[in-house]
């Protein structure tokens, strides 16, 4: 039986790690930020709850979506909304 393990880094590795790829402003000015949310219907005369729970992100190539869920609604109701600026949500 053999055993393989895998190698550990040394210390310029660990030092210096490689470089990971990074976003421009560009390319982050190009994409709205999307948020899933869990929504609960209030009581008579009251609000709804709206829970974050996740995040929706576009393909490169602009004809599909990925939905990263952190937690899955009760009732089964999603919501895609834009992020607001925190002055313009109220």
């Amino acid at each position: 039986m053999l055993c393989v393990v895998p190698k550990q880094p040394t210390g310029r590795e660990r030092r210096n790690p490689k470089p990971t790829k990074e976003t421009t402003m560009s390319q982050t000015e190009k994409t709205t930020t999307l948020y899933a949310y869990a929504v609960q219907d209030g009581r008579k005369g009251q609000k709804s709850y709206w829970t974050r729970i996740g995040r929706l992100f576009p393909h490169e190539d602009g004809k599909g979506h990925d939905l990263l869920l952190n937690a899955l609604p009760v009732n089964g109701r999603v919501v895609i909304r834009q992020e607001e600026p925190r002055d313009q949500a109220e």
